[in-house]
């Protein structure tokens, strides 16, 4: 964990002595458009892409948590999302960089479930992480929460602490993107490749460092100012922390107007649910207040980057694919994740659940004999294939939402299983909704969930009765 607190000016004071000052802004404009062909590599730019006006792109609002998911921390994220809603209906989703140690791995796949994004933090919180620590952490959440290695795409290092080598490994484990630099006023880039190296964060020496990895996307962390003063305070993460809650309110409302009256480039909110604490009530207050603003949409970051690489003004939003909330009508229940007969519980009686010195988890996957380490990410289940009682994995030809662990069997096999369109479900979760065949089964659009699943995602949390500290 960490959030990251200091003084704009302390920030420039450190450039111009290290003469770096300039150097983001250099590494920008160096950056040749020519060679550096859209959409495969994308320059740093302030400017939207592909000169569109700001005035007709969306003003993207990603909202980050970071560190374990478990029973403390999932009603966090659901009580900041739960009220929202975007233009097109469909609900607010987020992404989570998750590290596996005192996580719940059935609570990792029913965030996932309900639409949202899990990226990866490492399995045990290090900063600068070795290869083993990133590559643990997805292979230990795909056997144990069923989340296929293609939906976890995006990284984030552990107290923000990367390195060059941190990029070499997520481009050989082809990630799509990492998002651990910090963005100030001065270098508020829209997301950006890596072909031509890192462009924030120069105070550190990153930019000067040979990176070339091409196609790497990085999804630069906006920071909070306190004012628009040299001697601003600048927050990276966790802002209630840092005053009032209405000193953070305004705060946010002021940064929140410097993007969307500029060129509209993604703000964020990045917290640890740890952290959150009374806070809850100033940011659904400053989500409402964002979302009645023309053209707001709430995403995870793999949808931002979904429109990164085709871009369209914000009055084609809502009909682009990766913006609408379908959500699988499976109608029995199995463990996938899923309150799939809409009993108010999700998984009743279909999880394993598994004893260990670092707490107790379930899984709809079977237990392991061991605990996942950097060493063995994946042990052997307690119960073997063949043997009576093996849950079998979600194989690469069915999608999780699908798969019947227990049964071993895709209750989705052609193009006419059924999927309900959530965006015109009432907030309450309350309203029926007719499902109708729609997309491919192997590749369906999870972008949704109805707000009902949140609370029932909460309950279970809650239920679950692990009392992990972070």
């Amino acid at each position: 964990m960490r959030f990251t607190t200091f003084s704009l000016a302390a920030a420039t004071a450190l450039l111009l002595s290290s003469g770096l000052l300039g150097s983001d802004a250099a590494l920008a404009s160096t950056c040749d458009t020519t060679k550096c062909v859209f959409p495969a590599c994308v320059c740093p730019s302030e400017k939207p892409p592909k000169g569109m006006d700001p005035k007709t792109v969306p003003q993207f609002f990603t909202l980050t948590f970071d560190d374990a998911i478990q029973a403390a921390t999932v009603p966090v994220a659901a009580a900041l999302m739960s009220q929202q809603r975007n233009p097109n209906g469909c609900p607010m989703k987020a992404t989570w960089f998750a590290q596996t140690l005192y996580s719940d791995y059935a609570l990792i796949q029913q965030w996932y479930a309900a639409g949202n994004e899990v990226a990866d933090h490492t399995m045990n919180h290090i900063g600068t992480p070795p290869a083993e620590e990133i590559i643990g952490n997805r292979k230990a959440i795909n056997a144990f929460s069923g989340i296929p290695f293609a939906k976890m795409t995006g990284f984030r290092a552990p107290f923000l602490n990367y390195s060059k080598s941190t990029f070499d490994i997520l481009a050989q484990e082809k990630f799509q993107y990492d998002s651990s630099v910090n963005a100030i006023p001065t270098d508020a880039y829209w997301p950006y490749t890596l072909d031509n190296g890192v462009a924030n964060d120069c105070w550190n020496g990153i930019c000067a460092q040979p990176i070339s990895v091409p196609g790497l996307w990085e999804i630069p962390m906006h920071a909070i100012t306190d004012s628009d003063l040299p001697t601003a305070k600048v927050i990276s993460m966790d802002p209630q922390l840092e005053g009032t809650s209405d000193q953070v309110g305004t705060w946010l409302k002021n940064n929140f107007n410097r993007h969307y009256n500029g060129n509209r480039q993604p703000f964020g909110i990045y917290l640890h649910p740890v952290h959150v604490g009374t806070s809850t009530a100033m940011f659904n207050d400053f989500f409402k207040w964002a979302a009645a603003q023309p053209d707001v949409w709430f995403v995870t970051n793999q949808q931002l980057l979904e429109w990164m690489k085709n871009p369209v003004p914000a009055s084609q939003l809502a009909a682009q694919d990766y913006m609408k909330c379908n959500v699988a009508a499976v109608g029995k229940e199995i463990c996938n994740g899923m309150d799939d007969t809409k009993a108010g519980a999700i998984d009743s009686k279909l999880l394993e659940a598994c004893n260990f010195p670092t707490g107790p988890w379930s899984t709809c996957y079977g237990c392991p004999k061991t605990i996942p380490t950097t060493a063995d990410p994946v042990p052997e289940r307690v119960v073997a294939a063949g043997q009576a009682g093996y849950r079998t994995p979600v194989p690469a030809n069915c999608a999780m939402e699908w798969w019947d662990p227990v049964a071993a069997q895709c209750l989705c096999t052609s193009a006419n299983c059924t999927f309900t369109d959530v965006s015109q479900i009432k907030p309450t979760g309350t309203s029926p909704s007719t499902a109708s065949p729609t997309g491919n089964p192997n590749k369906p659009n999870n972008a949704g969930q109805l707000t009902g699943s949140l609370a029932t995602l909460a309950v279970a949390a809650v239920a679950a009765g692990i009392a992990q500290l972070l």
